[in-house]
């Protein structure tokens, strides 16, 4: 079968949809960890969804040999590019970047705004890495062992984030200081300038503990109830966009309910944010929260904290969560931009022998396991 330009690049429609499915099929052979790109009815409802862009290109005989999804936050003029795949006979022909490019433009031109677009990017060659560096994103973080298709999939977090963004950044704080290494390697990405740094003051009152907890596994309820909170500005913290919650962990009196998504394919699960009362103790509650969500089949845990919020960094990182990347300008509130920390939690041995990292990538990794002989090897930090 021969493949020769002009390909043509394109939203998708509903008469691609086997298309696209076959796609990802025969080059993942069905590991691919989303189930979105198996499911025919969910890649309709994302190619119609206003917030849902899935970009694809034909080639001259009209079959589709590459495609790339975007996500779209009108709310904090945010976009998040995905699943990026290019069939094996065409790659080298510099496909995906023109897909990429075009996605980007797109988005620019057709949305209210886009001040960042993100993307996290395999590291199981460099093509990717190099292809993302090209378009303009940024290196700004590490997901180690994040997936897992035939193997584990580390994953690079890398970023557009544009002048009018970084205009609209909130800078009057300090952040927590065991963060200042990860902040000085995405400052030299970026360039974000100094920060003052804090070492936190112990709470001044008794925390509360969060007593029992149970999961709830019952996704319809779960999706309700997160945003009918959400709707009464009920929610301790709640932002980590482009995710659903299916799971959540609860108190018996209600009191606490934490939102989470648990992947069933691959054990990959993010805290999505809570409803909780005050003085609780953050680093008892996820401690718990953790084997819960383990014995619930999660591998990998991920959360996001903003950055000048020290006490409660302090909180999650004694909980043996390890800080994986640092995202400026991420959420915005009010027309000002707030900084955010990831921070991941893994059960798994760590596996890099099919990871090939370029440049301030293999920086992040390093980063990684200096904060996880600190934080998960110190039994000090267990002490809640």
């Amino acid at each position: 079968m021969g493949y020769n330009k002009p390909m043509e690049q394109q939203l998708a429609t509903e008469k691609d949809i086997f298309q696209i499915s076959q796609l990802y099929f025969d080059i993942y052979q069905g590991t691919y960890p989303d189930p979105l790109m198996k499911d025919f009815t969910l890649i309709k409802q994302f190619i119609n969804s206003k917030e849902g862009f899935w970009f694809i290109t034909k080639d001259p005989q009209g079959e589709v040999v590459a495609s790339v999804l975007a996500c779209y936050d009108q709310e904090n003029l945010i976009a998040k590019a995905f699943g990026a795949v290019v069939r094996k006979e065409v790659r080298g022909q510099g496909i995906m970047e023109e897909l990429l490019a075009y996605s980007i433009d797109y988005l620019k031109n057709n949305t209210i705004g886009v001040d960042v677009i993100y993307s996290t990017v395999r590291t199981v060659n460099e093509a990717a890495q190099t292809l993302t560096e090209k378009l303009g994103f940024k290196k700004i973080g590490i997901f180690p062992n994040a997936h897992r298709t035939n193997e584990y999939e580390t994953h690079c977090l890398a970023a557009i984030i544009t002048p009018a963004a970084l205009e609209k950044r909130y800078k009057n704080y300090k952040l927590h200081h065991q963060l200042e290494s990860l902040y000085k390697v995405v400052d030299s990405e970026i360039g974000l300038g100094l920060i003052d740094t804090i070492i936190p003051d112990k709470p001044s009152k008794v925390l509360e503990s969060p007593g029992e907890l149970e999961v709830l596994q019952s996704p319809k309820f779960v999706a309700y109830r997160y945003a009918s909170l959400k709707k009464h500005n009920k929610l301790e913290f709640e932002f980590f966009p482009f995710h659903q919650p299916n799971l959540m962990i609860i108190s018996p009196d209600q009191s606490i309910e934490l939102f989470c998504h648990l992947s069933p394919v691959d054990g990959y699960c993010v805290i999505i944010g809570g409803k909780m009362p005050g003085h609780l103790n953050f680093t008892e509650l996820f401690l718990n929260s953790n084997r819960l969500l383990r014995d619930a089949g999660a591998r990998y845990i991920e959360v996001i904290i903003r950055a000048d919020k020290p006490k409660i960094l302090e909180s999650v990182m004694k909980a043996k969560f390890i800080p994986c990347g640092f995202f400026p300008a991420f959420q915005m509130v009010n027309n000002k931009r707030y900084d955010f920390l990831v921070l991941s939690r893994s059960f798994e041995v760590f596996d890099f022998q099919n990871v090939k990292l370029k440049g301030l990538n293999q920086v992040y990794l390093e980063e990684y396991f200096k904060a996880w002989k600190t934080m998960a090897l110190n039994p000090k930090l267990l002490e809640i």
